[in-house]
């Protein structure tokens, strides 16, 4: 069975017998004295007829239940969350304030970041939003600063306090220290 580019015209039985020929050879190869398997070019070719009634059948199934079903009937959707309305603007998960949320309005204390231009998108693609200039709106974007994103927005950051040193220690140092033990602290910590 031979699958070249060729114009030439092959008969569909042609095209049977060359796959009976190679699924033969790789049968005798794997399982030659295997009852299941076909072991004629007949046998092959009663194994193809069962496999295409088959799914003959399960086309016609499926077009009957679908022919069957009543299309007038309007299927209920359910709103999100069941009736509840959250108005916190808060995430589900942490609830931490987030950008995602339903309402398309700006956070009450917070403007909105217009949408980048076509120019801003292509420009530097994932680093455009790295200048550290002050924002202004006669200033060109490229020196703009992007607004600041909420604590759980971003990824990977660490909270911390401003004077560590000074800071006795929690509960949380003292349970880490008791389960984790002091030395690894300090050494992590170093």
């Amino acid at each position: 069975m031979s699958y070249s580019a060729s114009k030439t015209w092959v008969s569909p039985q042609t095209k049977e017998l060359e796959t009976w020929t190679k699924i033969r050879d790789s049968i005798m190869r794997i399982s030659p004295r295997s009852p299941f398997i076909p072991k004629t070019f007949a046998d092959w070719l009663e194994h193809r007829v069962a496999i295409k009634e088959d799914q003959l059948r399960k086309v016609a199934r499926k077009i009957a239940r679908i022919s069957g079903r009543d299309d007038r009937q309007e299927i209920t959707i359910h709103p999100v969350l069941g009736v509840k309305e959250i108005e916190d603007r808060r995430a589900l998960v942490l609830a931490r304030e987030t950008i995602w949320r339903q309402s398309l309005e700006s956070f009450p204390g917070r403007r909105l970041a217009p949408w980048p231009s076509y120019e801003e998108y292509k420009h530097e693609g994932d680093d455009r939003s790295k200048s550290g200039d002050p924002g202004n709106v006669t200033v060109n974007w490229k020196q703009r600063k992007p607004l600041p994103q909420y604590l759980f927005d971003e990824v990977g950051r660490r909270t911390t306090v401003d004077n560590e040193e000074d800071k006795e220690p929690g509960l949380d140092e003292l349970l880490a220290m008791e389960f984790v033990g002091a030395s690894l602290i300090l050494l992590l910590d170093s």
